[in-house]
């Protein structure tokens, strides 16, 4: 969940004749801790900025076995996709530029259809509003027929800002779109994709599995990681502690 910072303010207002004071809760954040970074749409080749958190401002402090990280102030998953304000394409921040002529002509109906809602990404989206947007990202993503890792990647991110709401039927929902997509990925897929190796990829396919309560599962990817050669430490360190969980010998 997003934390902030909050002060309170005192506002003086006149409502029919009468004088009201309000004492409200303003949302602040830390002095220069975003700055407005500007895209030009692949789409319509308009330009916007778009809220981003400055590097090393924000430090994690835990990760859930499937990767997904906490920070100490600000869930920077709200900031990771990018709408268009002009047009409404959606993606990645990561992958925002990155469109093929025959991209373009796939999403023109969908993009005039989104057009027509008058959508207005907001700069500091809550939860809510951020699941929309990936959501949106993962159809455009779809309609442009985008690599099954990439939207694996959107379907575990949305899984993990249900986990925030505590919603656990569309976390376990999205979590396995996303198994489903990864086990695609490894077996027909050439990676990294943004930034997943294939020891990460199968460390993800054993972490998620461990949340869907798949024990099977979870251990036939963990064994056959544990056994790999060249796997990093920061992913052996975690296999080895869901090795620990799993109870495997």
């Amino acid at each position: 969940m997003i934390i902030s910072f909050y002060c309170l303010k005192t506002i003086l207002l006149f409502k029919k004749g009468c004088l009201l004071c309000l004492t409200v809760f303003l949302k602040i954040y830390p002095k220069n801790f975003f700055y407005d970074k500007t895209y030009v749409c692949p789409m319509c080749k308009k330009d916007f900025t778009s809220k981003t958190i400055r590097i090393g401002k924000n430090q994690p402090r835990d990760i859930d076995d499937d990767l997904y990280t906490h920070y100490a102030l600000v869930n920077p998953l709200l900031y990771n996709v990018i709408t268009c304000p002009h047009c409404c394409y959606t993606s990645l921040s990561k992958t925002f530029d990155k469109l093929l002529p025959k991209q373009k002509e796939w999403l023109k109906h969908i993009l005039f259809t989104l057009q027509k809602q008058n959508l207005t990404p907001s700069e500091h989206p809550t939860i809510e509003e951020a699941i929309h947007k990936y959501k949106l990202a993962l159809l455009i993503a779809m309609t442009k027929k985008s690599k099954i890792g990439e939207q694996s990647y959107l379907a575990l991110h949305i899984a993990w800002l249900y986990r925030e709401l505590q919603d656990s039927q569309n976390e376990q929902h999205f979590l396995k779109k996303a198994l489903d997509g990864f086990i695609e990925t490894l077996e027909n897929e050439t990676l990294p994709i943004l930034g997943f190796d294939e020891h990460t990829v199968m460390y993800l396919l054993s972490a998620i599995s461990y949340k869907l309560s798949d024990m099977e599962t979870s251990k036939k990817y963990l064994s056959t990681l544990l056994v790999a050669s060249g796997i990093s430490p920061r992913i052996k360190n975690r296999a080895l502690d869901l090795k620990t969980k799993l109870k495997i010998n």
